[in-house]
């Protein structure tokens, strides 16, 4: 049971980066941002060039990258979904898939398809209550816990955060109080590049960087961000960290017993339990586990 939590708590603090990401886009804009997880994949990416055009440290290169990737993600929206949104919300969510698309097959294009690994030192594993566990997903999951409470103290405790509540409760009313919605939005997407970009340089540490490292998380994270209530960040949150214990806990339960036999659910079918998880609760509580939620960011 160790082993389970332990790989719940670093799966969960994966993909909570990237459903907060996306629940605070949908607060906002009332659309879902299909490309959310591909902030992931150019976190990785922008980590890899980084190292290759300058001699830095990880903790640099990282710093860059995310920096980097949250500023693309503002001007992504300013150039592409502004426009899209004046169409409608469903018509950006298409244009966010095709952008999805369009991003790895950039990335592809420049740096190839085979998967790359950082120059990172070898680690040995840490037996902790009879689970293994890594320096590096110890890390991971401390810095994801970090980031989320620090982002849910700024929205809670700070004049940004309640203006970006404000602008997700209610958008004309915050205009009418003075907010700048224009402002409020740019910073809404620059978090959300930036805690993609974090999740993707925190999964590229403990994994590798391949072009699929993104796209393979997208059914997981929308059904966080739904289980979780969209618009809810804590929602998203404890969503992720369930959902991610529901998964791991599937996998481990050897079905095959039932008819005297083995049989475990495999690893590549990790995100259909998610999406079963999704369709059971979805079915008796249309509005997510935490519905009320679902209107505040």
């Amino acid at each position: 049971m160790g082993q389970v939590i332990v790989d719940s708590l670093v799966r969960g603090s994966e993909l909570a980066l990237l459903a907060v990401g996306l629940t605070l886009v949908f607060g906002v804009l009332r659309f879902a941002n299909i490309a959310q997880v591909e902030f992931a994949t150019l976190g990785a990416y922008g980590m890899v060039l980084v190292a290759s055009v300058a001699g830095v440290g990880i903790l640099l290169q990282a710093l860059i990258a995310i920096v980097a990737v949250g500023l693309l993600a503002v001007a992504v929206y300013r150039v592409v979904f502004v426009r899209l949104l004046r169409s409608s919300a469903a018509m950006a969510m298409i244009g966010s898939l095709a952008l999805s698309i369009l991003v790895r097959a950039v990335i592809q294009t420049v740096t190839g398809p085979d998967p790359k690994e950082l120059d990172l030192p070898l680690e040995r594993g840490v037996d902790i209550g009879g689970a293994l566990v890594t320096p590096t997903q110890l890390r991971l999951v401390a810095i994801s816990a970090v980031a989320l409470a620090v982002l849910i103290a700024v929205l809670r405790l700070t004049p940004l955060g309640r203006s970006i509540r404000a602008v997700s409760a209610n958008p004309e009313l915050a205009a009418a109080a003075g907010i700048n919605r224009k402002r409020i939005t740019d910073v809404t997407w620059f978090i959300a590049g930036a805690l993609g970009a974090l999740a993707g340089v925190l999964l590229a540490m403990d994994t590798q960087v391949s072009l699929d490292m993104g796209f393979g998380l997208l059914l997981p994270v929308f059904a966080a961000a739904l289980l979780g209530g969209l618009g809810s960040v804590g929602g998203a949150v404890a969503a992720a960290y369930l959902l991610a214990l529901v998964e791991n806990l599937v996998l481990k339960i050897n079905f095959g017993s039932l008819v005297g036999g083995d049989g475990f659910v495999p690893v590549d079918y990790r995100a259909a339990v998610g999406f079963v998880m999704l369709v059971v609760v979805l079915l008796y509580r249309p509005q997510g586990l935490f519905g009320r939620e679902a209107r505040r960011a």
